[in-house]
């Protein structure tokens, strides 16, 4: 009986993976059998070797902006978020121009999408997307919307996803695909515009909508990020620069979840290092037209 089981254990593998007869003969689901052929070393039929792309290794920039510029272009925006951003200060050209795109809440759909994309790309190594376990590409359906995030030569570095309702307590999680089938991690990059080497100044926010915002709206230096938890990535991005004055731009609704954040996980490593710290409190996007939008305090007070 043994021996009978291990010839249609490789007559499996050898004819493309039979997945669910694999699970069956030894009695575990379909993604453990997925994971125990992964690691055979695995024949076609015509016995070359199939060459699997490493789990989670994070495809090169042009790469991932390749993949994600025709994805997005694959996409519509909803109404309801287009009124969002329009409520926000976003105008319809920025909207445009930043490509926010609403996630498909259809699984089909989003199946097709991702087949097409995969017949054109490779998407291992693109975070947000992966293999189900008839191996069609597929990327999770989640109530929200993408926002994109740049580098400095325009390029899609990941996207992030704000959501219809908070998870918690946070309204943006990364579009990622990591303890997946062929998926891959999303990484906590940050989105800088407009910095220079005699920039002397720069907004940080932790919120990639409120950095598209800051630069739609009064072309200033900045750094958005999400999920940092200490100055490292900062002054990785400002470094070789003047930037000697560093301002936190929070949304007054947020206030008070994140001011514990800001100064204990960000701006406590930045306080002996001799930079102006102030924070700005922003209402909405007019305090950008401001001279000196919102309310203007130094760390040193609020702490």
């Amino acid at each position: 009986m043994h021996k009978q089981i291990s010839i249609v254990v490789v007559d499996v593998v050898q004819v493309g993976y039979s997945i669910g007869l694999y699970a069956k003969v030894k009695n575990i689901d379909n993604k453990e059998a997925y994971k125990e052929l992964l690691e055979r070393e695995c024949f076609s039929v015509d016995k070359s070797k199939i060459k699997i792309s490493p789990i989670n290794l994070l495809a090169d920039i042009e790469q991932r902006n390749a993949v994600y510029m025709d994805f997005l272009n694959m996409l519509k925006l909803d109404l309801k978020h287009k009124k969002y951003l329009n409520n926000i200060g976003f105008l319809d050209s920025s909207i445009e121009h930043c490509l926010f795109k609403t996630i498909p809440k259809n699984y089909i759909k989003r199946r097709l999408i991702a087949h097409s994309l995969s017949k054109n790309h490779n998407l291992c190594g693109i975070p947000g997307f992966y293999q189900e376990e008839d191996f069609m590409w597929n990327f999770n359906g989640i109530n929200g919307f993408f926002v994109p995030v740049f580098d400095d030569n325009g390029y899609i570095k990941e996207l992030s996803i704000h959501l219809d309702t908070p998870f918690n307590n946070s309204s943006d999680i990364w579009f990622s695909s990591n303890n997946k089938i062929n998926g891959t991690n999303a990484k906590n990059l940050v989105m800088r515009n407009n910095i220079a080497e005699d920039s002397n100044s720069v907004i940080l926010t932790d919120n990639f909508l409120l950095g598209h915002l800051i630069t739609e709206t009064i072309n200033f230096p900045v750094i958005a990020f999400q999920n940092i938890s200490n100055s490292y990535t900062i002054l990785k991005e400002i470094e070789n620069t003047k930037i000697s004055n560093i301002i936190f731009a929070l949304q007054i609704s947020k206030c008070d979840k994140n001011i514990d954040y800001i100064i204990n996980r960000i701006f406590k490593d930045l306080l002996p290092l001799g930079y102006n710290l102030d924070i700005k409190y922003v209402r909405n996007y007019k305090d950008f037209l401001e001279e000196n939008f919102s309310e203007n305090y130094t760390l040193e007070k609020v702490a």
